[in-house]
């Protein structure tokens, strides 16, 4: 299948990752801590930033860049996370490849903790 003058491949999804929304709880002391919330495991294809790609990331500071492709949701935005083996990435941009509906490119950066 082409879509937007790219080849896809449905059989290339082949990484499970999960969709956690942000959630803001209120502790105790009127403290807020946001916590991550999943709400589905989905199937992906992972692939790693390389090349010339690799260089401009860098130029922003982006921690292990990535594109995901995966099935449409409409109920996803970018403020969710995607976790891939026990790693958690922030969405940096997603696009509903022309707005077709059938599949979402993410742009994802790895979150580091602390």
């Amino acid at each position: 299948m082409i879509i937007g003058g790219k080849p896809i491949n449905p059989g290339e999804m082949r990484t499970s990752v999960t969709l956690q929304k942000r959630t803001v709880a209120t502790q105790t002391g009127g403290f807020k801590t946001e916590t991550p919330v999943d709400v589905a495991t989905v199937w992906a294809k992972w692939t790693n930033v390389h090349g010339q790609e690799v260089w401009a990331a860098q130029t922003v500071n982006a921690r292990q860049p990535a594109t995901v492709l995966i099935r449409y949701r409409s109920d996803i935005d970018p403020t969710w996370y995607v976790v891939k083996d026990s790693e958690r990435y922030e969405i940096v941009s997603l696009d509903d490849i022309q707005n077709r509906h059938e599949y979402i490119e993410l742009k994802v950066v790895r979150v580091v903790e602390g």
